[in-house]
């Protein structure tokens, strides 16, 4: 069994059960797909600023409308800062509680970014940002300080596995960019957690404790390693096959944990996947998406982040008009959209544990929630 964390570090970001801290609203979810009550607003608005990368990551699960069929895009593949200035204040007065800007996409290169960054968390929200880490400017990392966490997405432990699995020879340049974001956090007493990300793949498996020394030094707080989702059909990816050496592997992860400080704190997630790393699911119905709402550069909602630009997902449209989200989210349609997902046709589940944390707790009361 993968040790995930240290009972140190137990309540952390990664750890599945804070979703029980979720109950309220899994049962309002539960309600309303009964038809009693409305959809509360989700928890985190999922936001996607812009549709174009300079990687060419080969285990992306957005390589297929970044790369091989933009045209499911559309016209509009950068959102308009204006607007998502006026997104924030729209989130903030619904009630959402996060903001978590990502992709479809690498979004340091929305020139905004910055702006979108401060007028939230100006606005008391909680705000992250998962990047490459290829671009920092001064205003960029003062604004990333700002956050709560951000992603740091590298994936490799040296110059050549970073070409292969990220297809861009920037390893040099990220390395600097890290270090030179991780001196402002202390210059300037920041609390920000910058967590070094990195996914277990055929080219680096076997370099995860080189990595994670790597982050040590770096002076980030966390680093993060867990399994890709490789078995997605849209993804095209060289090696399909992926046989881990689960003895050495786990010998590797243990070493990772040993290096960990008051300052430095590992995660090796694998609680969302079969021991084999494999794709599973522990639950029977999709139930937890309106937890989150992606907002897509296209200008649209999904019912779910992990189908992003999947016409059969679209919820509905947020552009121009931010008032059209009221239109939709809790309606029927919404509805219908999560009672016809088709669990066994899904690939890797982002809120697997979620969906089976309202079965046990909500549906059922395995935890006997009367007796503290």
């Amino acid at each position: 069994m993968t040790i995930e964390w240290s009972n140190a570090a137990r309540y952390n970001s990664f750890n599945s059960f804070k979703g029980l801290t979720y109950y309220e609203h899994y049962k309002q979810i539960v309600d309303w797909l009964h038809g009693q009550g409305e959809l509360p607003p989700p928890i985190e608005c999922n936001l996607d600023p812009i549709a174009e990368c300079n990687l060419r990551c080969s285990f992306c699960i957005t390589q297929r409308y970044l790369r091989y069929q933009r045209e499911e895009v559309g016209v509009m593949r950068k959102l308009p800062l204006d607007y998502m200035l006026q997104l924030v204040d729209f989130l903030v007065d619904w009630g959402v509680q996060g903001l978590c800007i990502s992709g479809g996409g690498e979004p340091t290169l929305h020139d905004g970014l910055p702006q979108v960054i401060r007028r939230a968390a100006s606005k008391g929200m909680k705000v992250s940002v998962v990047t490459n880490a290829t671009r920092m400017t001064t205003e960029l990392m003062e604004s990333l300080l700002l956050c709560q966490w951000v992603a740091l997405s590298v994936d490799a432990a040296d110059r050549e596995t970073y070409r292969l699995v990220k297809g861009g020879d920037c390893f040099v340049q990220v390395l600097d960019n890290i270090q030179r974001l991780t001196d402002l956090r202390q210059r300037t007493g920041s609390s920000a957690q910058l967590c070094f990300k990195f996914l277990f793949l055929p080219e680096n498996i076997y370099s995860v404790h080189e990595a994670c020394l790597l982050a040590k030094k770096l002076g980030v707080q966390d680093f993060h390693a867990r399994p890709p989702d490789l078995e997605r059909p849209d993804i095209i990816y060289p090696k399909q096959e992926f046989t881990v050496d689960m003895p050495r592997f786990q010998e590797l992860l243990g070493r990772c944990h040993a290096e960990e400080t008051e300052d430095f704190r590992v995660y090796t997630v694998t609680h969302k996947f079969a021991p084999d790393l494999r794709v599973v699911h522990n639950f029977a119905k999709c139930l937890a998406p309106p937890l989150i709402i992606p907002i897509l550069t296209d200008g649209n909602a999904y019912l779910c982040v992990d189908k992003k630009m999947e016409r059969h997902f679209k919820l509905g449209s947020c552009y121009p008009e931010l008032a059209n989200i009221r239109s939709w989210w809790g309606s029927d349609q919404h509805r219908r959209a999560i009672k016809d997902v088709d669990v066994s046709a899904c690939s890797r589940c982002t809120c697997g544990e979620y969906n089976r944390q309202i079965e046990d707790c909500v549906l059922e009361d395995k935890l006997c929630r009367s007796f503290p």
